[in-house]
């Protein structure tokens, strides 16, 4: 038992909370569909994927610090 490898209980977690961020996914998913295509480069979604992480890691923090020794 001392030599298994712990379980990183955050990547559960994430995967947990994801269904409860559908609306920052959605809205991150439909700004990549908007900017497919723009050669320039100028157009990014880094403020929906950001908004989507924080609602996920919202939902993870109060889950994760309870379980961390």
């Amino acid at each position: 038992m001392a030599d298994e490898e712990p379980v990183d209980q955050k990547r559960y977690l994430e995967e947990s909370c994801k269904p409860k961020c559908v609306k920052p996914l959605l809205e991150y998913q439909a700004c990549i569909k908007r900017i497919h295509g723009d050669e320039s480069g100028q157009k990014h979604c880094t403020g929906q994927y950001f908004d989507y992480w924080f609602c996920v890691d919202k939902c993870v923090a109060p889950k994760l610090f309870t379980k961390l020794k």
